[in-house]
This record gives structure tokens, C-alpha cells and sequence, in this order.
């Protein structure tokens, strides 16, 4: 009986696929290939950003989200309570210090964007080598790169912008329900981050139309969704609820954030007013060819000149996604460019992610092209060609990226408290006052020191406020003159902590030195 058994499974083992079972296998091999994908795309960056990662808190921005997300706190507009929740979250890890838990919030945002961009080419390329690749060459460009190694906000902006565009895909070809729910849901929460993400808006509406353009969704399907994206937008309840934090960039201005007006001007952008679309006309020329020369020097030359051809074969192939991925592509440029800050470049990451994407179609035309040209007889696997690209934006980047062994900042800010004598009030900016909050209000030091950041102070502000601590007797620094130019004072330089001590005039003429006595 054993025997007739196993004659059997033998007979069964060897009777040919029909081809329903042929097709079945394939696409089982394919799901799994798929996913094996996605996992690689995403693990391999994350080991190499674990890697890099700046070990303790980093300088400007990266010092204020940190301590914002710790104390759960208000920082500057528009507040990123997306960024701040997530971030307290990873505030209880029990590894490093606080600086280094919030670090995490970018090297894992950006292995899921990873992830997540796996997927879209996956959907455009339907080559998991080639979709991985994709992935890994954008994961080590510079500008991408820089922003997973310490705690900022662009990482998980291109983790939500890659998460959008995946699902506008699957909603393109399937059209179930939950994909169109699921995406006003991250689109709402992805607000919360970093509301440039608005103007992906009208590209993501041309993503969405459906591949049947007959298959519109229904009225019920659209006010369910617009629910989901108001519940995810609801996320911004946070800045009235936390508007007596410790740490509130709002107050600094006068502005109550529990009120409508001060809600409004807060998640409006406000803070900024003066910056946006501050750009004149005239030098818009001279801003393309910036965004250029940081185009060409992020991808290294050679994949963002594929990247054209890209965009050409794009269309070419389907037209309507690529018109969707080009409109998300110039909305955001176009905010950019206007915007009048001397870190722009570091925005320009949603930008940089659609430009991989044309870069890997580019590849593909001309993988495809040398196939035609040769009748077959040479064939390009178009994942050698991304995987080229990305190991040569890895060797070259890992040096200009690498923070891990990078404590200047922490060191900056504990060598100024070393320093300031009791009761000392220092004045500075970001390079310096966000490290010095850090310090405070995470880590309990010198809460007797007194910081004001001169961005949250107009200069008469910053006057009145040097000048009454001057009659109160308190010891008073700042980190240049400059911040303070019209101060009825003297102005001493000291090395020891690279700032001026500012003294009452009487004390003798200006550009006097006496001793540097704290």
C-alpha cells in the first residue's frame, strides 16, 4: 500500500502544469519576490543610517524637535504634531540618551519610505531586482541620506509621500474601498508632519483617477474618506492642548494657540509670512538653476541625466501617472523656490524622490532599447544599472554624511553652561539656544541660566530685554554683536565660550578689554 502511495505522488509530481496551475505558481513566486523586495529595500538602508546616525542630539532643528517631542512642546510653525507625538513615543526606548531615541524617529521613517517606494516601483516596473535597486539608489543620495542620520522632518514627509503614491496606484487598478479610506487617513496625519505635503494635493487627485475611467467612486465612498483625512488632520488638536508646554515657539510671539486666531496662525505658517513667496521674479532664473546644480550633484550626474529620459519614456508609456507624479513634482518645487530660507536645499527631498522614479523608468528604456537595438543577443538586467548608481552614491556619500561620531553640538551647548556663571542670560540663535533648551528642559542643567533666541524677537525685543537685564545686575552674553547692535553697551569678546560679554557703558569705552572675569 506504501508503495502504491508513493507511485502516486510520484505520477502526480510528474504530470505536466496545466496552465491554471502555471499561472498560480507565478504568481505566488511574484507576491514573494514582492515582498522579499520591499524587506530589502527597507532593512539594508536602515542598518547603513543605524550606522550613521548622529549618537546623541544634533544642532538647530534637529535640537528643537527633539526637545519638543520629549516635553511634548510647541515648536515652530507649523508645529509638526505628527513629528512630536511620534517622536515622545520613541522617547521611552531604553537605548542612548534622549537625543539618540528621537535620531530614531528619521533612520526609521526613512527605511519605511524606503519600503514604501519599493512598493511604487514595483507597481511602474513590475521588477522586484529593479524596484530594490530603485530604492537603494534614492536611500543613498546625499540629500536623503542627511536627513534619516539625525532627528528631522523629511524623512517621514518621504515616508508619507511614498505611502500616498502607492496607494493612489493600488487604488488606480483595484479600486477597493479601505485603499481610498487608508490614503485621506496618511494624507491627514502626513499634514501633520510637514504641510508642504498640501501641495501634492492636485497630482495625488490625478494619481486617484481610476485606470476604468468609467469606475468612479461613489458619493458615500468620497465622505467616508473625507472623514478618515479630517480625523487624520485632527492630529493639529495637539498645539491648543499642549499651548502651556514648556517649550512654545507660539508664545514667544505673543500668540495663544488655545484660540482660534492664534490656532490659525500657527498652522498657517504665520511665523513665516515674511518668507513665503518672498522670492522676487527676477531671481526665480537663478533658483532653477540652483535646484539644477543640486539635482545633478544628488544624484551624482549620471542617474539624473537617465532621469530625463525617464520622464519622456514616462509619458510615453502612461501618460496620466506620470502627469500626477510631475504635477506633485513641480507643486512642491515651486513652494521651494519661493520660499526665502538659506536651508531650502533640505526640502527639496519629495522632489529628488520623484526624480528616482523617472530615473528607474529611464533605466528600463534603455535596457529596453539596447534589447531592441541588439535583436536580443544583449540583454541589461535594469537592476544592475540602479544597483551601479547606488553603490556608487554609497561610496561616495558615506564620509559626507556620517554623524556617528558627530557630539559638536552636544559639546557646544555643555561648554557654554560650563562657562556662563549663575543667573547668566544668553542671548543667540538657532546655532546655539535650541542645544542650550535641549540641556534645560530634557536634561535638567542650569535652569538658572536665562536664553533668548533672537528669531523669536524683533531687535527692538531683544534691546529692551539686554538692556533690563542689565539693570537687574545679571550677567548678560550673546553669541554675535550683531544680534544686538544698537544696545546702550560695551561689548567684550571672550574666547572661552566664543561670545561677548555685554556690560553697562559706564563700565569704559567701547572695544575696551578688561579682564574676562565671569
Amino acid at each position: 500500500m506504501r508503495a502504491f502511495h508513493g507511485s502516486r505522488e510520484l505520477a502526480r509530481q510528474l504530470t505536466p502544469l496545466t496552465p491554471t496551475d502555471a499561472g498560480r505558481i507565478a504568481t505566488a513566486l511574484r507576491s514573494r519576490g514582492a515582498r522579499v523586495a520591499v524587506l530589502l529595500a527597507g532593512a539594508i538602508p536602515f542598518v547603513v543610517y543605524l550606522r550613521t546616525m548622529a549618537p546623541t542630539v544634533y544642532g538647530l532643528d534637529s535640537a528643537e524637535l527633539t526637545t519638543g517631542s520629549y516635553v511634548l512642546g510647541i515648536v515652530h510653525a507649523p508645529g509638526s504634531p505628527t513629528f512630536l507625538l511620534l517622536g515622545h513615543l520613541f522617547t521611552w526606548l531604553p537605548v542612548g540618551d534622549v537625543g539618540y531615541r528621537v535620531n530614531l524617529v528619521s533612520v526609521v521613517a526613512a527605511a519605511a519610505a524606503m519600503a514604501f517606494f519599493c512598493a511604487v516601483l514595483l507597481r511602474l516596473l513590475r521588477d522586484p531586482f529593479a524596484a530594490t535597486a530603485g530604492a537603494w539608489l534614492l536611500a543613498f543620495t546625499y540629500y536623503f541620506w542627511v536627513s534619516a542620520v539625525a532627528a528631522e522632518l523629511y524623512s517621514l514627509q518621504a515616508c508619507f509621500l511614498a505611502a500616498l503614491i502607492w496607494l493612489s496606484l493600488r487604488w488606480r487598478s483595484e479600486q477597493r474601498p479601505w485603499q481610498l479610506y487608508l490614503f485621506a487617513l496618511c494624507f491627514g496625519v502626513g499634514l501633520g508632519n510637514h504641510l508642504s505635503l498640501v501641495f501634492a494635493a492636485p497630482g495625488m487627485v490625478i494619481l486617484l483617477r481610476s485606470d476604468d475611467r468609467h469606475a468612479l467612486p461613489s458619493i458615500r465612498h468620497l465622505a467616508v474618506a473625507a472623514i478618515w483625512g479630517l480625523l487624520g488632520a485632527s492630529v493639529y488638536a495637539y498645539l491648543p492642548l499642549r499651548s502651556h508646554a514648556p517649550l512654545n515657539f507660539a508664545r514667544a510671539f505673543g500668540v495663544d494657540v488655545a484660540t482660534w486666531q492664534g490656532f490659525w496662525w500657527m498652522v498657517t505658517g504665520q511665523m513665516f509670512s515674511s518668507q513665503m513667496l518672498a522670492v522676487p521674479l527676477a531671481q526665480i532664473p537663478g533658483e532653477i538653476a540652483f535646484f539644477i546644480g543640486r539635482l545633478f550633484s544628488n544624484f551624482i550626474g549620471v542617474s539624473a541625466l537617465v532621469g530625463i529620459l525617464g520622464v519622456v519614456d514616462g509619458f510615453r508609456q502612461r501618460p496620466d501617472v506620470h502627469l500626477g507624479l510631475a504635477t506633485i513634482f513641480a507643486g512642491h518645487l515651486a513652494f521651494v523656490l519661493t520660499y526665502d530660507v538659506v536651508d531650502k536645499e533640505f526640502m527639496l527631498v519629495p522632489t529628488f524622490l520623484i526624480w528616482t522614479i523617472w530615473t528607474t523608468v529611464g533605466c528600463q528604456a534603455i535596457a529596453r532599447g539596447v534589447s531592441a537595438w541588439t535583436h536580443g543577443t544583449i540583454a541589461i538586467p535594469v537592476g544592475a544599472l540602479l544597483l551601479m548608481m547606488a553603490a556608487g552614491n554609497l561610496a561616495i556619500n558615506v564620509n559626507r554624511v556620517d554623524l556617528s561620531d558627530d557630539w559638536s553640538a552636544r559639546r557646544r551647548g555643555e561648554d557654554l553652561f560650563a562657562y556662563l556663571p549663575p543667573r547668566a542670560v544668553y542671548v543667540a540663535g538657532w546655532g546655539d539656544v535650541p542645544i542650550l533648551d535641549y540641556l534645560q528642559l530634557v536634561e535638567k542643567q542650569r535652569d538658572d541660566v536665562e536664553t533668548l533666541n533672537v528669531f523669536l524677537a524683533t531687535q527692538p525685543e531683544r534691546i529692551r530685554f539686554v538692556e533690563q537685564r542689565l539693570r537687574s545686575g545679571r550677567p548678560v552674553f550673546v553669541a554675535a554683536r550683531v544680534e544686538i547692535p544698537n544696545v546702550n553697551a560695551n561689548f567684550e569678546y571672550v574666547p572661552a565660550c566664543e561670545c561677548y560679554r555685554v556690560r553697562p557703558r559706564s563700565t569704559g569705552p567701547e572695544g575696551a578689554a578688561p579682564a574676562a572675569s565671569r
